[in-house]
């Protein structure tokens, strides 16, 4: 086992273990030397370079504090005690996530130090992974918090134009190859498939296409198939004759005759019904389109393009699509790339949705702290650039003296509401803190109070949770009966 450090003052950083290049470096402030010494001996055996110091005093003259991935730190010490620490470090601007361990019990103390700035805390005694998660947890954050800076001047040093191209944001490797795809496409007339998942901006794709197209005059014309009854489905699209069915009073001009002369997008493409396929592949085979009910076939001249989210080969290999259906609409096929694999452009996606929605609300653009754009980068983005956008739709919402509000996305209770509620801002802040209160209760009463189960319910951390708590004056206690 590596040597500890002397304590009370700086050391050499141990040199780093394993295969890594760069391990991350913690500080442990603690009077104890007992504490002190186990502390820094369990993070040195997962591989961190550990830094210690006996007082508060002595690890802000260390003049490497401000390059700590994460600091451990007790809260009562004689001199300097933890919550002075914390509020100096955040004076200063370091930046580092401070870490507080705190006696048994003393939410007053953990609300406060949240309140103040710091990272999360921990409860005395602790179990050795409690402690490890939770510096683990800062460790990535000021990772990916650092990433955050980078990219930002990297983006700033681009011209405005250079956000993107085709009315789509981005300018990681992917989306510069999506915009030459886009060009390849655009430039000839066959049928082409869009795949991407849900949110990804198939549509954007589409009428980019469209757009940069020889049809760009003429009307681009989205249908989605799957939001429709087949019944439906064959009228909106085929168009109706008058009596054709019930309801049918008069004749109705199908979307294929309303796009002729530019683009029809078939989005959902998967959802179509065989019937609709064999009558679609006869429209692009001879241009002729006959209404539903009627006798009188109409020429039209379209481009079609067909998005999904689905593997439309195995579709066809289950009987769910014809094969000649498939080859005819994926003459070309372009693939949209998820957000997660593109979280470089995350940084510009978000600025412009802060502008986008401040605008709209006719409010302030709200200042995004560093740390939450790194628990946004670190989000996985199920819902892609949709999820996305509705996130930040949020934050401006809740915004709270010019701070864009918390990053909840992962919160069960503040996700897909947003279309019941009301349509002034400040109702709809009172409706959403509503449904969250309601819905934190709902968890702690589940987890008799259990904080770290509480969270782990509601998908948030405890620091957010803690927070929440202390916005709606929840006492774990209460829900421990």
């Amino acid at each position: 086992m590596p040597r500890s450090v002397a304590m009370g003052s700086p050391a050499s950083p141990q040199p780093a273990v394993g295969d890594r290049k760069t391990e991350s470096l913690v500080v442990v402030i603690d009077d104890d030397e007992a504490a002190r010494t186990s502390m820094a001996q369990m993070l040195r055996l997962r591989r961190y370079r550990v830094q210690a110091f006996s007082s508060a005093e002595a690890a802000l003259a260390w003049p490497a504090l401000p390059e700590a991935d994460a600091v451990v730190t007790d809260v009562k010490m004689p001199g300097m005690d933890g919550e002075e620490f914390l509020a100096e470090v955040i004076r200063c601007g370091f930046g580092c996530p401070v870490i507080m361990v705190t006696g048994h019990g003393d939410i007053a103390m953990a609300v406060r130090c949240l309140k103040a700035g710091a990272y999360d805390f921990v409860e005395k005694p602790f179990e050795d992974d409690v402690l490890l998660a939770c510096v683990a947890r800062a460790a990535e954050t000021t990772a990916l918090r650092r990433e955050a800076a980078e990219l930002r001047h990297r983006l700033s040093l681009l011209a405005p134009e250079a956000d993107g191209r085709f009315g789509m944001i981005g300018r990681s490797r992917v989306m510069l190859d999506l915009y030459e795809q886009i060009a390849v496409v655009a430039r000839s007339e066959a049928p082409a498939l869009i795949v991407g998942e849900t949110g990804s901006g198939k549509e954007l794709v589409a009428r980019a296409i469209h757009a940069e197209g020889r049809r760009a005059r003429g009307p681009f014309v989205p249908l989605n198939a799957g939001a429709l009854p087949e019944t439906t489905l064959e009228s909106e699209l085929f168009g109706h004759a008058k009596g054709a069915f019930t309801g049918a009073d008069a004749e109705r001009a199908g979307r294929l005759v309303t796009a002729s002369g530019g683009t029809l997008l078939l989005d959902e493409v998967e959802s179509m019904p065989l019937r609709a396929q064999v009558q679609l592949l006869r429209v692009l085979e001879d241009g002729l389109v006959t209404p539903l009910g009627g006798d009188k076939p109409r020429r039209v001249d379209i481009r079609l393009l067909a998005a999904t989210k689905a593997d439309l080969q195995e579709e066809v290999r289950h009987g769910r699509m014809r094969e000649d259906f498939y080859h005819r609409i994926a003459v070309l096929t372009i693939a949209v790339p998820p957000l997660r694999e593109r979280r470089d452009d995350i940084p510009l996606l978000v600025s412009y949705f802060l502008k986008q929605a401040a605008q709209r609300d006719a409010v302030p653009v709200p200042n995004l702290p560093e740390d939450v754009l790194a628990e946004m980068l670190r989000h996985n983005w199920p819902g892609n650039v949709r999820e996305l956008k509705n996130a930040v739709e949020r934050m401006v919402i809740t915004a709270q003296g010019g701070v864009a509000g918390p990053f909840s996305l992962d919160d069960s209770f503040a996700s897909a509401r947003l279309l019941s509620l009301p349509a002034t801002a400040g109702r709809l802040r009172e409706e959403l803190e509503r449904t969250e209160r309601a819905a934190i209760e709902t968890a702690l009463r589940e987890n008799r109070g259990e904080v770290g189960a509480t969270a782990a319910a509601l998908g948030i951390s405890r620091r957010a949770l803690y927070e929440r708590m202390r916005r709606y004056d929840l006492n774990k206690n209460d829900f421990r009966q």
